[in-house]
């Protein structure tokens, strides 16, 4: 997993993006092919936590 917070002038053609809440995720297109179920959680104190899990 990779977090980058400034993604101005960078090529995002790869990625599907996704809305979760106020947040935009990036997920690389070739991921869901590569996993049964993608589940994304936000936790943790005010929401700052980011939990993936994958399942193959």
């Amino acid at each position: 997993m990779s977090v980058d917070t400034n993604v101005k002038h960078k090529n995002l053609a790869p990625y599907r993006r996704v809305r979760l809440d106020d947040l935009r995720i990036l997920v690389a297109k070739e991921l869901p092919g590569m996993a049964s179920s993608i589940r994304i959680d936000l936790g943790g104190l005010l929401g700052r936590k980011l939990l993936v899990e994958l399942d193959e």
